[in-house]
């Protein structure tokens, strides 16, 4: 059951979801006793102190010089719970067993290890890119952070935001952090987007791209048998008709010198398609966009050739292959390159493990956030199932 897409975007949204409008238990006063430092507070509370024996600013991973402490990973963890949690009961599998077992054989402690180190990969992977291409947050952004974060601490008091906050496994510097991942990879996508940035690709490499996801161009002459507004089916007599024309047009193509040039007249003057004065070319189009039969046909041609009459639910199609229109498919898969691009540089990075990382027990860290979040929010209350991405 893999999320396969893209977790670190989701980080701080599900952290603001649990932080905001939840009605947490208000936390206790501790009884007098001997003082503690507020380190030596902060350390007791530790839920990744207490269900693994190491610090929360220990660093338990690493690519090149970015860096994560433990306390990150601890809430990736709790993501990853979430999440998962989320879905089983979503399609009815009831409530997620911590030492059970997925649908597809995999233990649930496999699976939280697995995908709480991609979480954690992603997160360092976003960050290493930022700093190799001189992204940052602009004026703007923090300061939208920073309404963000006097929001949270106006709406909930100082007291009951940490509390939650350590309830997911984070202290405020980590969780800034977290936060900052959406507009970062916001960031880094406009910039990808932007001419002259060295994240830039070009119109001509993303054609490239496009055509081995199978992108092509292709033209065509619709004459149709169903009434273009209700979908009814035209009568017999005037579908009989259309399919004469469609021959008469078929074998004046075969009898031209150039028939490229005359497909395109044709197709002016008899075509019925309602989109084709908007796509005069042809269509740029990939796998399940066309119905199968119009997929089928134009993926059967060689560029510049035209099909015989292809009949499909809207009537009957004489289709031109064209050579791939390079600015159209580029545009198709310019808003999915970042997000290729990244995902592809995330999952090749070379993320060390820290020797820490051998006491490291996740469904420990996995137990003990359940237990502080169900302390926090109240269990089965509506702050509790805000938790759910």
């Amino acid at each position: 059951m893999k999320t396969n897409r893209i977790l670190c975007l989701l980080l701080a949204l599900a952290l603001a979801a649990l932080t905001v409008g939840c009605k947490a238990k208000t936390p206790e006063a501790p009884a007098e006793a001997e003082a503690e430092t507020p380190a030596q507070a902060e350390e007791a509370e530790s839920i990744t102190r207490a269900a693994t024996g190491i610090r929360d600013d220990e660093i338990v991973a690493f690519i090149n010089d970015i860096t994560a402490p433990a306390e990150m990973l601890t809430y990736q963890v709790g993501y990853c719970c979430s999440y998962l949690d989320y879905m089983m009961q979503s399609y009815g599998m009831g409530e997620l067993d911590l030492a059970g077992t997925l649908p597809d054989g995999t233990s649930v402690a496999d699976y939280v290890r697995e995908e709480s180190l991609t979480l954690l990969r992603q997160q360092l992977t976003l960050e290493q890119l930022a700093a190799e291409n001189g992204v940052t947050l602009t004026e703007e952004d923090e300061a939208e952070l920073a309404a963000q974060r006097d929001a949270q601490l106006t709406e909930l008091g100082e007291e009951t935001y940490l509390a939650q906050l350590r309830s997911m496994g984070v202290g405020s510097e980590t969780y800034d952090r977290i936060q900052r991942s959406g507009m970062l990879y916001q960031a880094l996508s406009a910039a990808a987007a932007t001419p002259g940035s060295s994240l830039y690709v070009s119109d001509d490499e993303l054609a490239a791209e496009a055509a081995e996801a199978g992108y092509l161009t292709a033209d065509h002459i619709l004459l149709m048998t169903v009434d273009p507004q209700t979908r009814e089916p035209l009568d017999d007599e005037t579908v009989e008709a259309k399919r004469a024309l469609a021959e008469e047009l078929l074998w004046r193509l075969r009898d031209s010198s150039d028939p490229v040039a005359l497909f395109a007249q044709l197709a002016a003057e008899y075509g019925e398609d309602p989109g084709r004065e908007a796509n005069p070319y042809g269509y740029t189009f990939t796998y399940g966009t066309m119905v199968d039969a119009f997929d089928s046909a134009a993926r059967a041609l060689g560029e510049n050739e035209y099909s015989d009459v292809v009949e499909s639910e809207y009537g009957y199609h004489i289709i031109l292959r064209r050579p791939l229109d390079v600015a159209a498919a580029a545009d198709a898969v310019r808003s999915t390159a970042f997000d290729d691009l990244f995902l592809a540089r995330a999952e090749a990075a070379d993320m060390t493990l820290a020797p820490v990382m051998d006491d490291y027990d996740f469904i420990a860290v996995a137990e003990a956030l359940r237990a502080a979040q169900a302390e926090v929010f109240g269990a089965g209350e509506e702050g509790a199932e805000s938790a759910a991405p």
